[in-house]
């Protein structure tokens, strides 16, 4: 017979959970510079855009802080539109909570109620065993 506390194998000691499935892959050691350039142009490159942005809008006749505040005038109204939405929406799922609880409640004493009565009729029914008694065995 054997027991449970065996000594376990070795094969039982390292189950498949616990081994990666893959082998970690190595990234070759000439990638890492090739990405290092590749991110520093990207990021040079949007930094002169950016700089260059309010050369171009003075030249077309437009004022850069205009077009800014009014982005931002833009965003605040859209956040506004939006958290009214939502909170619009949380008011009709909580009013929907509600009338389904409220049937809930309305469902479950209807049941209750009529439950009780059934009982109370087939009582009524019954004839009482008070005036039975019977013998307490020992």
């Amino acid at each position: 017979m054997s027991s449970p506390l065996h000594k376990l194998n070795k094969s039982d000691r390292h189950r498949q959970v616990f081994r990666r499935s893959r082998p970690k892959r190595v990234v070759p050691l000439w990638r890492q510079p090739i990405e290092a350039l590749l991110m520093l142009i990207g990021g040079i490159g949007l930094l002169a855009f950016l700089n260059w942005i309010p050369q171009w809008l003075e030249e077309q006749g437009l004022e850069g802080i205009d077009i800014v505040s009014e982005a931002i005038s833009d965003l605040i109204q859209g956040i506004t539109h939006l958290l009214e939405a939502v909170i619009g929406f949380g008011s009709v799922i909580l009013m929907g909570g509600l009338v389904i609880l409220g049937l809930t409640l309305l469902l479950g004493g209807s049941w209750r109620m009529l439950r009780f009565f059934a009982h109370l009729w087939s009582k009524a029914k019954r004839p009482s065993r008070r005036g039975v008694h019977h013998k307490i065995r020992r």
